[in-house]
């Protein structure tokens, strides 16, 4: 069962001091006289109203039995007040001794509790005396930025004195990961990182545990890296009302807890003292990026506002902006400029930058949805797990209704080319390395911008120079990859890195992702819990369904939410922690032992040199609370293991853990090792429920096949003579495609495109008001939108495109020919005829690949509401269905593959064509090529069907025509 970790008792040091020096010596004389007063003054009061604290003679037994006077009891009232004032006295002897030794702690009195709080106060308040004219030095003059200059990048630098091994992953206890060496040639660059690594230096530490009963406190720190005790002011203002790990503020100076990250001025120096530096640009200097098919330079880089500023101050950091990746020194540039080709340099204060232009750009996709701000491959992850557990229908159908606005978001919020693109990347950069016999890189870290894929390297691991058109920069401490030089196809490779999992944004808009498996060891969310609880939320889901974490498996461990419903496969829900432990040891066993068996040092490098997804699949581990110690010590053996791949993630702080971010009320996290900080993503208990439910309503509208009425085009094509060419051309039965003539700028073109396509699935048109709804579902004023629109019109021709009498929308299906409509158009004329072959067949090479693929992120977000997809997929399917049935009847074998193989090319996961292709192939080939087709099939069914598995009447066919057939294994 997980455990909460017990409370750490606090240390102590002396009492904070006013700023005023004349202040603080009349404190201090105030409370010389109060010591005075009552060493002093009580036994004279004492002495001379009631004598001495013993008796004059010795009582004996009629005194003891006799009846108390108000003598007697005015005597026993002084008599414990002389034990209080002894009591008193000893712990100003003790506080004195402490201080007179230099020691912020003093030894514990019995039953001190408020008479030694009180005497620590005013011994504290007398050594401001002698301390108020020596001590009154400036506060951290050097990290202080100035008004002119904005700090814009953070990189992590090692100091110290003791050697690290390995600078991100650790065997012992306490991280020695970011103790330096003066033998090492490179720092630490973290993942917001300066190149020139020139700019200002903040330096923290943190709190050291106790040692038996002497804690550490605020003064020992001042003492130890400072040189001076009485300096622990300056790190209580550095750190005044700072977020910690644990959730808890720095309000007193004589509170602090273990494990606190403190900073510390920058005169500071010692072997604790770890160091981030903060790179200062010139005031105005902004980079321009400019986008393939746009018409505007990307905005220049924002300045900082003072709300910007706060937001990273209340966690004690400097706020940021350029990372690396954005600069010209480490960025190769734009993703159509070739390596070697000179980089456009970026612009500086008063250069001109080209205004957006809103009715092209519509909204920002980045900040779409109910997924907070940047979300988008997480969005990615989830709405292409939720297209392939619709399996064969492709678009929400009945059930779903009730959680329209919920896919809506979701859509806006996805960026699946992105998504791709990292997949993508990353295996090709695998099979690379694996086809030159070279190990893959240890990844710390991976940026992902519109130009490019950057991958940060553990930097004390040398590197030579990666596989083309990967370019190394940062002095061989990062790889990056442009997108125009992304591999375009499939790439038959296993994922490397498949704990490779997004953190939030940076202030640059920048997409960090982290690798868990990197930590060795548990990595910690701390801070505010709620906040951590939906951070880590956000990872398990993204684990649980992105395209790279292939074979994963997530452990969720004491949530209250159980999120199996999103990936069955790949996810499951434990209440107690030494069931899941035990489950993940087992499965990991295997991959230790086929280690020593293929005689690889670890499951990483196994991975890209003997390919088995179900043999090498990562296990992530989220824990709700704070193991025990005990499991602490079971969960770091495990991910320390190089032979097992286990990464282990926990809600609240750990105070061994390799990896602790801290996570505020406003979703802000912040690694001081990675040198990190970025908006989280969250995934809130809200939105939980929301994809719940979402993910229910596709599983039942995947199992009912029952077929919708299929509306017939309100043009109803005379000619279906395809060799004759329509002045515009709309082609929905595949990636959306619009052929007009007219001029456009290409910036303009994904906008007009959807515009078109979303006329073309409205057979009737559609009110202005409710077309800007679709297409700019955040809001757009109605000039942009009327801009927008006449450019379309001027693109597909005026006459194609124009709006009624009662102002819908529409276009003239006279003049454009739209696929989806001559397609109902043939399907409806093959009902009439005798020989349904010809006009099916027409019908059908129309068809051009899967449905509405390759969209462009953040649009046709009205497809979760229009039920075009789940229309389309019904009478595509129908159609190569009739086709193959009416082919066969004329033992027409080619004609009959043919419609089958296109009805897969627009649906791959419909059982119905797969069992129809099964009885072809029986029918007309050999018992090999039955096998060929089942093994596609099952293929097919893995990539692209829902991890339910296929339907058990494709697999009682198999069965009955391959008696004996091996199914492979499934891979989540």
């Amino acid at each position: 069962m997980v455990k909460t970790s017990e409370p750490l008792r606090s240390a102590r040091l002396p009492q904070q001091r006013s700023a005023s020096p004349g202040t603080d010596r009349l404190k201090g004389f105030v409370a010389l006289l109060a010591i005075l007063a009552i060493v002093g003054g009580v036994p004279y009061v004492l002495l001379r109203f009631f004598g001495t604290p013993w008796p004059d003679q010795v009582p004996n037994w009629n005194v003891l039995m006799s009846e108390l006077d108000i003598k007697a009891i005015l005597g026993i009232i002084a008599f414990f007040i002389w034990v209080a004032w002894a009591h008193f006295v000893v712990c100003l002897i003790a506080e004195a001794i402490a201080e007179i030794r230099g020691h912020g702690l003093s030894p514990r009195i019995p039953l001190g509790g408020g008479s030694q709080g009180l005497a620590r106060r005013l011994i504290s308040a007398v050594v401001l005396i002698a301390g108020a004219a020596g001590v009154g030095m400036p506060v951290a003059s050097a990290v202080t930025t100035s008004p002119g200059t904005v700090p814009t990048s953070v990189s992590v630098v090692q100091g110290g004195e003791h050697e690290s091994t390995s600078s991100f992953r650790q065997t012992e206890k306490r991280s020695s990961v970011l103790s330096g060496s003066a033998h090492q040639t490179k720092t630490t660059t973290g993942v917001r990182t300066n190149n020139d690594q020139t700019g200002q230096v903040v330096k923290y530490t943190e709190v050291r545990p106790p040692h038996g009963r002497n804690y550490d406190c605020l003064w020992d720190i001042a003492e130890r890296y400072l040189g001076e005790g009485r300096r622990y002011k300056e790190i209580y203002d550095l750190n005044h009302n700072k977020l910690q790990p644990d959730g808890r503020r720095l309000t007193n100076p004589d509170l602090i807890l273990p494990g606190w990250q403190v900073r510390l001025p920058a005169d500071a120096k010692g072997a604790g003292v770890h160091t981030v530096r903060v790179n200062v640009d010139a005031p105005g200097k902004s980079q321009v990026v400019k986008p393939a098919q746009t018409r505007t330079a990307a905005k220049p880089t924002k300045a900082v506002t003072p709300e910007h500023s706060t937001r990273w101050a209340e966690q004690g950091t400097e706020s940021g902006s350029s990372v690396a990746i954005g600069g010209v020194a480490a960025d190769p540039g734009a993703k159509n400029i070739k390596p070697g080709d000179p980089v456009e340099n970026p612009a500086t204060a008063g250069d001109p930058v080209a205004a957006p232009v809103a009715a092209d750009q519509g909204f920002d996709f980045t900040q779409a949805g109910v997924y907070g701000f940047g979300g988008t491959l997480l969005a990615a992850g989830l709405a292409l797990a939720l297209k392939r557990r619709r399996g064969w229908a492709q678009g929400p159908g009945p059930k779903a209704v009730g959680h329209r606005q919920t896919e809506v978001g979701l859509r806006l919020a996805s960026d699946i080319p992105t998504a791709q693109f990292v997949d993508k990347a990353l295996r090709q950069l695998g099979a690379d390395m694996a086809k030159d016999g070279r190990p893959m890189p240890k990844v710390v870290a991976a940026l992902v911008t519109e130009p490019a894929l950057t991958l940060v390297l553990d930097p004390y691991e040398a590197q030579s120079a990666p596989p083309g058109p990967w370019q190394a920069i940062a002095e061989g401490t990062r790889w990056t990859l442009r997108r125009g030089y992304a591999p375009t196809g499939e790439v038959d490779a296993p994922a490397p890195y498949p704990t490779l999992v997004t953190i939030g944004q940076n202030a640059d808009g920048a997409t960090v992702l982290v690798d868990l498996d990197t930590a060795n060891g548990i990595v910690s969310f701390g801070g505010v819990n709620a906040a951590s609880r939906n951070v880590v939320g956000s990872l398990a889901v993204e684990l649980a369904t992105n395209l790279w974490s292939e074979g994963a498996h997530v452990s969720m461990v004491g949530f209250g939410d159980d999120l199996t419903t999103l990936a069955p496969g790949r996810l499951s829900y434990w209440l107690r922690l030494d069931a899941a432990l035990s489950e993940v040891t087992r499965r990991t066993d295997a991959q230790s032992q086929a280690c020593d068996r293929r005689n690889a040092g670890s499951v990483a490098e196994a991975r890209t040199t003997h390919p088995d997804p179900l043999l090498w699949g990562a296990e992530i581990v989220f824990v709700s609370a704070p193991p025990s110690p005990e499991e602490q010590d079971q969960l770091n053996r495990l991910a320390e293991d190089p032979k097992r791949g286990v990464a282990v993630v926990v809600v609240g702080d750990v105070l061994n853990s390799p990896w602790r971010f801290v996570v505020d009320e406003k979703n802000q996290a912040v690694c001081r090792l990675l040198g990190l900080e970025v908006e989280a993503h969250a995934v809130t208990p809200e939105q939980v429920s929301e994809l719940v439910g979402l993910f229910d309503a596709a599983d039942s509208d995947a199992l009912d096949k029952r077929r919708t009425e299929q509306n017939m085009p309100a043009y109803e094509f005379s000619t279906t003579d395809l060799s004759l060419p329509a002045p515009v051309e709309v082609d929905l039965l595949g990636p959306v495609e619009v052929d007009a003539r007219g001029p456009i700028d290409d910036g303009r073109i994904a906008l007009s495109t959807e515009i078109i396509a979303y006329l073309a699935s409205q057979d009737y048109g559609v009110h202005p008001n409710v077309l800007a709804g679709a297409i700019w579902p955040r809001g757009i004023s109605d000039e942009l939108r009327d801009a927008a629109l006449e450019h379309t019109r001027r693109w597909v021709g005026k006459d194609a495109m124009y709006a009624d009498e009662s102002g819908r929308w529409m276009l003239n299906r006279s003049i454009v020919r739209v696929d989806w409509d001559v397609f109902r158009t043939l399907a409806k004329q093959s009902t009439m005829q005798e020989d349904p072959r010809a006009a099916l067949s027409t019908a059908l090479g129309l068809v051009h690949g899967t449905a509405w693929a390759n969209l462009p992120a953040g649009r046709y977000s009205w497809l979760a509401a229009a039920g075009i997809e789940r229309r389309m997929a019904e009478a595509v399917v129908d159609a190569a269905l009739k086709l193959a049935e009416a082919s066969l009847t004329h033992n027409d074998g080619q004609t009959a593959r043919t419609a089958l193989q296109t009805g897969l090319s627009f649906s791959p996961a419909s059982e119905d064509l797969w069992r129809a292709t099964l009885r072809l192939a029986a029918h007309f080939g050999s018992s090999q090529d039955v096998t060929n087709v089942a093994t596609q099939l099952y293929a097919s069914l893995a990539k692209h069907g829902a991890p339910r598995g296929p339907e058990p009447e494709t697999d009682a066919l198999v069965d009955e025509l391959l008696p004996g057939y091996h199914r492979p294994a499934q891979v989540a």
